[in-house]
């Protein structure tokens, strides 16, 4: 028998009114705009059709870093980027049930396609979201696809991903010392149990199952897989190397409005996709493996319509083993990231925003003759000024600030700091 609709399929604008939730946030501040809606579904179409939203953003602004060895050259640039997300959300729904399909077409305002540019997404255009849902409105559902897991981590209105900020005070390609430390070192990268929350990157066929169970208003959890392979061949010839994927991320928030707290954690392996020499009996040799595990949590509370503030705090780890399943010092470490943000309205269409975040990371490696392992650390903060002109386009002002330290295992290699200096304007149009 074939599947009957509740009306004629239609065209449906999903922007910010349909934004769901009790007293997300101070509206238009960083928790009110969170991407995942603090486990939230959306978006939610309230008719079978086609769902269309989108968002635009361009930056504009300033970087100088600061590096206080005599032969290490300091770096000052400008710089401008951008992104425009155009969403179409597909789907059929007879009462409470729906089926969903999402596409988030990306465009890119910088055009290039190195891939050690870590803060411009590669190419003219790529794709966000694409996956598929079907589930209960409010009671659960299940999701495949490409697409981010629940937020912990919240970082308020500054060091949004693909900024500067967010990278902090890097040493970015800049010759080192002349006893360079070896294997060399870099800031740590915040960690906010984000080994499997962001969209998979590893090219081939890697993507996420989740499982969302919303048992009452206030409680909800994410239960999310990641399964797949980055290629499906090894080439000698080339250094390259085929893995495959399997970890999971379980995530649940408690939230009352004025008062959420999400806690969760992730576990990730992968391995060579090769593995077996032939023969008879197959022989299984040791593979390099990388593993990948941590957990955090988050208290965010929501003082509406005047103030929003919160706390986090997260640890993870990665531990790698080469083909004779020796560790590999130098890419096994801990990462330990805490920090919180604070938004004040400070007039109508006005927020003020603060935050600070300290990540610190401590290497396995070991110099000869040391008992100091390599350790790097840094701290980050930012001030934010945004304002709502007509009701439409955010207007907003970052100031960043880094301090890194950098202190390698080799006692003949000096201890040194970057400091980092950042201004930004950010216009973003959200459709």
């Amino acid at each position: 028998m074939a599947a009957t609709q509740d009306t004629a399929p239609t065209l449906e604008h999903l922007g910010p009114a349909t934004f769901p939730g009790r007293q997300r946030g101070l509206e238009g501040g960083s928790l009110w705009l969170e991407p995942s809606f603090h486990g939230l579904q959306w978006p939610q179409n309230t008719r079978t059709g086609l769902g269309v939203s989108g968002q635009f953003w361009i930056d504009s602004g300033y970087e100088t870093i600061k590096r206080d060895v005599a032969d290490v050259a300091n770096s000052s640039m400008f710089f401008q980027q951008g992104r425009g997300l155009l969403r179409v959300t597909p789907a059929y729904v007879r009462g409470d049930f729906f089926v969903q399909g999402q596409a988030e077409l990306v465009g890119n305002l910088c055009q290039t396609a190195s891939p050690t540019n870590t803060v411009c997404n590669t190419g003219t255009f790529n794709t966000d979201d694409l996956w598929i849902r079907v589930g209960e409105w409010n009671l659960w559902d299940v999701k495949v696809g490409r697409f981010e897991g629940w937020e912990i981590y919240h970082l308020g209105m500054g060091m949004e991903s693909s900024t500067f900020e967010r990278l902090g005070a890097g040493m970015f390609g800049a010759a080192s010392i002349s006893n360079a430390p070896n294997p060399p070192l870099e800031v740590p990268s915040l960690y906010g149990v984000s080994y499997l929350h962001d969209r998979p990157i590893n090219g081939l066929a890697v993507g996420n199952v989740a499982f969302h169970a919303y048992f009452t208003d206030y409680l909800r959890l994410e239960l999310l897989a990641r399964l797949g392979a980055d290629n499906y061949q090894a080439n000698r010839a080339t250094s390259s190397t085929a893995a495959t994927y399997l970890g999971g991320r379980p995530t649940a928030i408690f939230d009352i409005g004025w008062f959420k707290l999400k806690v969760g954690g992730e576990y990730l392996k992968h391995t060579p996709v090769m593995q077996a020499v032939g023969g008879d009996p197959v022989k299984k040799d040791p593979v390099e493996e990388t593993v990948q595990k941590g957990y955090g949590a988050s208290a965010q509370f929501v003082l509406n319509p005047t103030v929003e503030f919160g706390l986090n705090a997260a640890i993870g780890y990665q531990d790698q083993t080469d083909t004779m399943a020796k560790a590999v010092p130098e890419n096994s470490y801990s990462t330990k990231s805490v920090g919180g943000f604070a938004n004040v309205r400070l007039a109508d269409q006005l927020l003020g925003g603060v935050g600070a975040n300290w990540t610190e990371q401590l290497d396995s490696f070991l110099a000869n003759g040391s008992n100091t392992n390599n350790y790097t650390s840094q701290l980050q903060g930012f001030v934010a000024l945004q304002y709502l002109l007509a009701g439409q386009l955010y207007i907003k002002g970052v100031f960043g600030l880094a301090q890194a330290k950098f202190q390698a295992s080799d006692p003949n290699i000096p201890v040194w700091n970057n400091t980092m200096l950042s201004g930004r304007v950010r216009l973003m149009y959200l459709y």
